[in-house]
Formats: structure tokens, sequence, C-alpha cells
């Protein structure tokens, strides 16, 4: 196990500083009032802080206040902890390569794939604060509605029709009803949270006009909001076998047959609402998705491919076994690049974008020894750059709004309660860190880079003003492999460097989530101001154990006071802590970067992903060029 680097006393932090200049401050201001005339009335006083940040709620959700100000409020150090390269020398070189920049990389890019049956969940609502700081911490992301309950359990009507009652359903299944008031609900959130969204519409229950009104009143109700309707869920998988509980088409079920289904819904879809997207198949195999490109009509269209590297669903292959060692195996990620790199040129030949609609590392039921952990959210921050570096305009991650207990283990968000009550607080699992460690990187264009080893992975991203973004990737274990000094090889000179982490003890280390539903509704579940409990900076702010009880909203998971609670020296987490990360301006830096050199040496943990930030050293200026 890797040691967590030790951290200077708060007392030397700059913050500490400057309490102690305020508290001086307030000496002097008592003295001179204790010399005045003291037959005029006290003032009255300024009310205390109502929470652990002046000016901000106690209790209040995470959503509503600044980044920059809980960032502020962890008291975090100016160098960031075990950053500085040992003086052994470096062990592992990134080379960035000049040129011309790459693929577009956007805000948006990332964003979260829900079912289509979720529109008719009341908790998707703009006043929902868990969801609203979830979906903020994704940066403008794109809300796919869509998965296995589109074909199978999913209705949409605008007349109030009654549920059919002759569908196929599996026991314990039921039919789910979505009406306009629904889409109008959820359009609400998108609004407040800058989301893009993607409706789908039921495919195997044949119905192309139905698909039309949907596709119009998801209109209405979104606006520019709504980038694309899905025609069906991976219809590929209609058929698998007459015994498959997701059967739900014949044996004669084909690519024909699905093509001129398709070309039928664009048909319905185009004169209710021109020129809306169309985005199929949402499916794994090439010859589906270029089935759905080269079905005449569809213009304009979006390739949707999904992808799980290591799919539970009956695979025979020993490497796609849901297991750490192939989670960190390169050979995984050659398959990755493989099938989307192979997406990517069949999407440019047919001069369409191509989007990955649904993905996570594992699939299919129950959990594995990789739900949850460390090294899904590794996998997961590492997978949203390399499939945009093939292109890929915009991935979502597979996601439930079930219960954190008995719900979908590869979720990127999970509830309190139970699975046959759900709660309507939300957290972010270890793999939701990630997506959001990702999206906090400003928009840009990639960058080509390459290393020197197969367990360490790298991309850049080029923002045009003068800052560039580096994601290293190191795939040894965190329970053996110690810090690495890393070489970053640079075309360019630099000022500094800072740098945000995700990280922790084990490849199976979780963030935990039940801590975060636990009630916090007196002062001693408050972040103690003095410790950390992973090595990364101490919270700060008011002295949470003289503080009177305030009671917290049980509806509310992802609060200030969460915020400032470091998680457990056990946990994964970014830089010590969950939501929100920490904004790029406010990140500590990295520690022995000397200004103006062409490299940066950083020690990389084992078991991480980092992100770090380049500033380049602006050339002098003549004195003609300054007049």
């Amino acid at each position: 196990m890797v040691a967590a680097p030790e951290l200077a006393p708060a007392s030397v932090f700059p913050s500490s500083r400057r309490r102690r200049s305020v508290a001086f401050l307030g000496t002097a201001l008592l003295l001179l009032t204790a010399c005045s005339d003291q037959s005029e009335p006290a003032p009255t006083p300024e009310p205390e802080p109502t929470g652990l940040i002046a000016g901000v709620e106690r209790n209040a959700p995470l959503h509503s206040v600044d980044p920059a100000k809980v960032a502020q409020a962890r008291n975090l150090p100016d160098t960031y902890p075990g950053s500085s390269a040992s003086a052994d020398g470096s062990e592992a070189t990134v080379t960035l390569r000049g040129g011309e920049p790459g693929e577009d990389y956007r805000h948006g890019s990332v964003g979260l794939s829900l079912e289509s049956t979720d529109l008719a969940d009341p908790r998707m609502n703009r006043d929902n604060a868990d969801l609203v700081t979830v979906l903020d911490s994704l940066h403008e992301p794109t809300l796919r509605f869509g998965g296995n309950s589109t074909d199978r359990r999913f209705f949409f009507t605008a007349s109030d029709e009654p549920i059919p009652k002759d569908w196929p359903l599996n026991e314990g299944e039921e039919i789910t009803k979505v009406t306009p008031e629904d889409l109008k609900r959820v359009a609400k959130l998108a609004q407040r949270t800058n989301s893009s969204v993607i409706i789908s519409a039921n495919l195997a229950r044949y119905h192309p006009d139905r698909a039309g009104e949907l596709a119009r009143h998801a209109k209405e109700a979104f606006g520019d909001r709504l980038v694309g309707i899905m025609v069906g869920n991976e219809p590929n998988g209609f058929y698998q076998g007459k015994t498959n509980d997701l059967t739900i088409k014949s044996e004669d079920w084909d690519q024909e047959t699905y093509a001129k289904q398709l070309t039928a819904y664009a048909k319905a879809i185009h004169e209710r609402v021109p020129n809306l997207r169309i985005v199929a198949p949402g499916a794994y195999s090439a010859d589906w998705w270029n089935a759905a490109a080269d079905a005449p009509g569809t213009d304009p269209m979006a390739m949707a491919v999904h992808q799980y590297p290591l799919s539970e669903c009956g695979s025979q292959w020993e490497h796609q076994e849901p297991t750490v060692a192939n989670a960190v195996d390169p050979a995984t990620r050659d398959n990755i690049d493989r099938l989307v790199g192979q997406a990517a040129e069949d999407a440019a030949d047919h001069t369409m974008p191509l989007w990955i609609t649904e993905t996570s590392l594992s699939a299919c039921s129950g959990s594995n020894e990789i739900t949850e952990t460390l090294v899904a959210a590794v996998h997961q921050a590492e997978y949203s750059m390399r499939v945009q570096e093939h292109g890929v305009e915009r991935v979502a991650a597979h996601s439930s709004l079930a219960s954190c207990e008995g719900g979908a283990p590869m979720s990127v968000l999970c509830s309190n309660g139970t699975l046959a009550n759900p709660g309507e607080a939300f957290s972010v699992r270890a793999n939701g860190l990630a997506l959001a460690l990702i999206a906090s990187i400003p928009q840009g264009n990639m960058v080509e880079t390459s290393t020197s080893t197969d367990n360490l992975t790298s991309f850049a991203v080029e923002h045009g003003n003068d800052t560039v973004s580096v994601v290293l990737t190191d795939y040894r274990n965190p329970a053996s492999g110690k810090d690495r000094t890393t070489t970053v090889n640079l075309p360019f000179a630099v000022d500094y460097a800072t740098q945000s982490q995700l990280r922790g003890p084990s490849w199976t280390s979780k963030y935990p989530v039940a801590g975060l539903f636990e009630d916090h509704s007196n002062a001693s579940n408050s972040p103690n101001p003095s410790s950390s409990a992973t090595g990364g900076p101490s919270a700060s702010g008011a002295a949470a154990s003289s503080a009177p009880d305030y009671p917290a909203d049980p509806d509310v998971a992802l609060s200030v006071e969460r915020a400032l609670k470091p998680a457990p020296s056990n946990a994964a987490s970014v830089d010590g802590y969950g939501l929100p990360i920490t904004p790029v301006g406010e990140r500590p830096r990295v520690g022995g970067v000397k200004a103006g050199s062409k490299t940066v040496d950083v020690a990389l943990p084992a078991g991480s992903t980092t992100v770090l930030t380049l500033k380049k050293t602006q050339p002098s200026r003549s004195p003609k060029e300054s007049q």
C-alpha cells in the first residue's frame, strides 16, 4: 500500500495566516471600542455565519455554491502533496507532439445514459438538489434516455391512452407510461443544468406515428436542447434465443427488416420535426450500425455505438471477464481502439458524427470484483479521453436512478432508500467522480502524445489560451506500486503546472456513498477543520464542534458540509474528496517545476488518473512590440 503523503499543518497554509490577521484586527477593534464613549448603545452584532463557508447557509446544496469557494474552504496547499519528482531521475516519459491540433474536445462530451422509463420518475425535476449538483459537475452534459426499457417497458402517449395489456413481460416487470407532462418536467431540469438531451422511441412495438408524436412533444418541451431521437435500443439484441429474457423479436429479425423500419420511423419523425437528427442504431456490431447508416431517408443522422469492454453477457472469452487484471490489461485498451476506430471510419465514410450513447466497463446483471471500484473509475476517465481522440463527439455512461442498495452496480449515480422505495437524495460513485474530473477540462483540441511504457497512457488538450491539459493514467497496482517519476516532454516552455488526481489505496477501493446518506443533522458529523483522512488538504472554516445543531435536509446528500469532509483513507476519491471537483484555477501546483523549462517532472501514484494543467511561458516582447 502506498503511504499517503504528509501535509504541512494547517497553520502554515496561507489561509491560516489570513485567519490570524483577521483575529489580530478583531482584537484591535475591540480595544478601540473599549475606549469609546460607554454611554452609546452597543451596535447590534452581525449574525454569525450559518455554515462552514461565510455567507453560505449550513447544509446548503452544492449546486448553490461556487465550487471555488468550496475548494478554498478545503484549505488546499500551494503545492500538491507528493507531486514533486524523485531525485533518482525519470522512470517514464510522456511526449507531446507539435503540429496541427487534432479532434475537437468540448464541454458536453461526457454525459449520462438513463433508461427511457426514467422520464416518468418524478425525481427527475429541477428542484432535486443532488441531481442538479451531479449534472452541473459534468459541465453541459448529454442526457440520453434509452436502454433496454425502451423497447420492452416504455409506452409514450400524448392522449392518456391506457397502458397496453398484451406486451410480453418478464416476471416482476411492468410497463411505464410517459406523457408530454413528463417531458416538460425533465426539460426544466435540462434547462437548469444546461444539458443536451437524446430521447428514444420504442421500435419493438412498431408504431412510427407514435414515435413522430414523441418527437413533436419532445421538441416542444426541450427546444434546441433536443439533439436527437434514437429509434430503438440495440436492435442487434432483439433476438437472443427463444429462452433469453431480452428476446423481443422472432428469429427472422434481421438488418434488412430493421433498416426498412428505421426509414419509416425517420419519415414519421421528420414529418413532425423536420431535420431532427436520427440517432441509430445504438448497437455493438458494425453490421448493424452500417445498416442504419445506409437506410434511406434518415438524414441527418448520428451513428450511435455501444461498448462494454468487459461484459458479463455470456462472453466465453477469458480476456473479456470483468476482472481487475483484464481492466488494466493493455489488450483491453487495444480492443476499445479496434471497435471505436472501426466505428469512426464507418461514420466518416457516411459523413455523420459518431456518438457512444451507452457505455461502462462492465454490463449485465449482478456485481463483480470491478463494480463501484477505483479500477472502474480510472477506466471511465481514460475511456472518456480515448474515444474522443478517435473523434467521438458524445459519450454517455449508462446509469440508473435506482437505489445504491440493490440498484445497478456499475451506475455512475444512485439514490438513498431501497430498490422498492428509492429516496430523493443522490450521490455519484467513483466512476461518477471520474466523469466529473474529465468534464472539468476546458474545451479545445486534442494534441498527439506518446508514452514510453504500456502501463501509462496520455492525452492532451490545447485550449488556445496559453494552457494545455494533460491526462495521465497509471495502470500499475496501487497496493504495491511506488510513486513513479514521470517526465512530460513539451514543444513549448511552461511557467508552472497544476494538478488534480483520481486515486485510492487499492484497485478495489470504492467511494463511500453510504456515508453521504447518513444522518447529518448535528455538528458531530461536520468536517473536522484540523485533520484530513486521506492525505489530501484539510477542510477549514468555522469550528463545527461548538456550533448549534442545524437539521440537514434528508433529501440532500451533496451538501457543503459533506463536500468539506475528506474521504476515508481506504476510499477512492479525487484529491481526497468527492464533489465538487476543484476548479482548474484553484488547483495546487506540481512541485519542482522550473519556469521556462520544456519538461515537467511529476511523481505519479500507481493506479491513478492525473489531470495536469500546463501554463505556457509567454515570450518576452521587444520594446517596439510593447509600444
